[in-house]
């Protein structure tokens, strides 16, 4: 998988890319062959995950990685990053998203980022996150990050996994990365 990674960003400087995780093991692989293929390319990485499954991610990289590649990877609480102001609130997210990523862009550091997209419960949730990454996808191309967003499979409706991939140019499975099929290029044709 590391391989497909480090061919898709050699190709792809920006990308908005969704990931539906349907089992951790799966998960943690297509994790670490993200962070590995980003760190060969210098690149630092901002991984936003829960203090859950990130501590497994870390004891499956340091079997693979140095304790200088490990300190690349930036790791950010992802109820922290999501519910700052106490709810899931995209203005607050891409504040904290900004002012988060801001050393990297003084500094003109190469990075890219992972998000493990969670929620508590809020009312209208769902269409609040359907909102957030159409207005993700503009921010992708303006600060021309690579980005995977990582929703668990479980939580996610039939209704709202159509709308992930009209908003994500691409869709990582468990053998790369592809193209969305139902990805909508402009959002003059969102409605």
């Amino acid at each position: 998988m590391k391989d497909k990674i480090m061919q898709f960003t050699t190709l792809k400087k920006d990308a908005h890319i969704y990931y539906s995780i349907n089992e951790i093991d799966n998960y943690l692989n297509n994790a670490a062959a993200y962070i590995i293929a980003g760190i060969e390319k210098g690149d630092h990485i901002v991984f936003v995950e829960n203090d859950r499954i990130f501590p497994l991610l870390q004891k499956k990289l340091k079997t693979l990685l140095n304790t200088q590649q490990m300190n690349l990877i930036h790791h950010v609480n992802n109820f922290d990053f999501f519910c700052t102001s106490g709810r899931f609130n995209p203005p607050f997210i891409f504040d904290y998203l900004t002012k988060t990523l801001k050393f990297n862009f003084d500094k003109n550091i190469s990075f890219r980022i992972w998000t493990h997209v969670e929620w508590g419960d809020q009312e209208g949730i769902l269409k609040i996150i359907e909102e957030f990454e159409k207005e993700s996808k503009g921010s992708v191309s303006d600060m021309r990050l690579l980005l995977v967003c990582a929703y668990d499979s479980e939580r996610i409706p039939d209704w709202l996994n159509p709308a992930l991939m009209t908003c994500h140019e691409f869709i990582m499975t468990e053998d790369g990365v592809v193209p969305s099929n139902l990805y909508i290029k402009s959002e003059s044709t969102l409605s």
